[in-house]
């Protein structure tokens, strides 16, 4: 049995791994990361102060330029790659040569959920240890953990690398289909990967597993007629469609970590029409593509049975971000992170598996050890409160990222 084994065994609880072999505290870093603490706040400003919602060309524009100029500063060699598939903006690449033998890369996303205007509406601002944004956790949070852990190891005059790169894309929020190819094959050619996405400000983790997304589009068609003079000659979609959403409630299965839901429906613009079409749509994660198949074949049996005499129910599956599952050199990356945590007095809880997707999918698609969240502990991304980050945990973050990133170039 191996000692991660071991320790997954011994102590995965609900709050997570607190397992990992100690190791000394580096105290010269912990002390340059404390001290790098303020330029982190400044660089959040300066990032939350470029709107880049996804599909923003402006803004995503002048963020590239911004990454661009920064790396450079850092030494580094950046080329800009236009996003594939009609997606707006450019994905950056910056490469710090080194003199060591191994390769990692970092990566982080610079696109946003927030559409343009809403920086006027909810600006960048401290209040006591929160500092708020739109974006600011997700995911600039980590795009600002990486640059001044590269500022960290510039000061530590580290070389023991052969590469360090830096993948920064624009499209994120959307499924990253104008940037996965870049990222499958920039993972390829390194032999670990950190990803920066957020963890949770109310308990501090790392997460085994992200889920596959997919839609489901159901499009329902039935028969219109005079809804008061003569409804009977119709054949209402709409309460066919409302028929189908209750009879597969049942495939949402949270226990086998499979998430089912219908969440747009659109149809029945005419008062006095029995509505001839309706449209469905569902949105779906999964960890286990074998559960999504035998969900999609459910799913088309009971399509082809519907309640309303003449009524048609088609579907149709769009599969988007592939699901992450850390490997065994994922596992032992996390198992790393935890130790080095616990060595200056915090701990990391372990997740076996989140809802979200994440591009970690894609590079770990690429046979290489990946870990994901460790970007800054934040709260209210993706929802309609106030987005922040916790500012007094950015040294123990900083530290994290510059060790994590010595030990993968060192093999430790």
């Amino acid at each position: 049995m191996t000692s991660l084994l071991a320790c997954v065994l011994l102590s995965f609880t609900a709050l997570g791994l607190v397992c990992a072999n100690a190791q000394a505290r580096d105290e010269a870093l912990l002390a340059a990361a404390t001290a790098e603490q303020p330029a982190v706040v400044r660089t959040l400003e300066r990032l939350v102060n470029i709107e880049t919602g996804t599909g923003n060309a402006e803004g995503l524009a002048a963020m590239a330029d911004l990454l661009q100029a920064e790396l450079q500063a850092l030494g580094a060699a950046v080329s800009r790659h236009p996003a594939t598939d009609g997606v707006v903006g450019e994905i950056i690449l910056g490469r710090l040569a080194g003199k060591g033998q191994r390769r990692v890369l970092l990566m982080a996303h610079m696109d946003t959920v927030y559409p343009k205007g809403t920086l006027a509406r909810a600006p960048f601002r401290l209040e006591g240890n929160r500092a708020f944004g739109p974006g600011i956790a997700d995911d600039k949070g980590g795009i600002a953990v990486i640059l001044h852990a590269l500022r960290l190891l510039q000061a530590r005059g580290f070389q023991d690398f052969a590469e360090i790169t830096v993948l920064v894309n624009t499209d994120e929020e959307r499924g990253s289909n104008g940037s996965r190819a870049l990222i499958e094959a920039t993972a390829r050619a390194h032999d670990g990967v950190l990803s920066f996405e957020p963890t949770v400000a109310l308990r501090e983790a790392l997460v085994l597993a992200t889920s596959g997304t997919a839609a489901v589009r159901a499009t329902v068609r039935g028969r219109a007629a005079h809804a008061g003079a003569a409804p009977e000659q119709g054949i209402n979609a709409m309460v066919e469609a409302a028929d189908f959403m209750l009879r597969t409630l049942d495939l949402d299965d949270r226990a086998n970590a499979f998430r089912f839901n219908w969440t747009v429906g659109t149809g029945g613009r005419i008062a006095n029409m029995i509505p001839a079409e309706v449209t469905l749509e569902a949105n779906v994660r999964y960890l286990d593509p074998q559960r999504l198949d035998t969900a999609m074949k459910t799913l088309r049996e009971r399509a082809a049975t519907p309640r309303l005499n003449g009524a048609q129910i088609t579907v149709e599956l769009i599969v988007g971000r592939p699901a992450f599952v850390a490997d065994a050199g994922g596992r032992r990356l996390v198992d790393k992170a935890v130790g080095i945590y616990r060595e200056i007095g915090f701990d990391l809880a372990v997740v076996p598996s989140t809802g979200g997707g994440t591009d970690a999918a894609y590079a770990a698609r690429a046979g290489r050890p990946v870990i994901e969240s460790l970007g800054l502990p934040g709260f209210g991304y993706h929802s309609d409160q106030a987005e922040y980050v916790l500012v007094d945990a950015i040294p123990r973050r900083l530290y994290l990222a510059t060790r994590m990133i010595m030990d993968v170039a060192l093999g430790r």
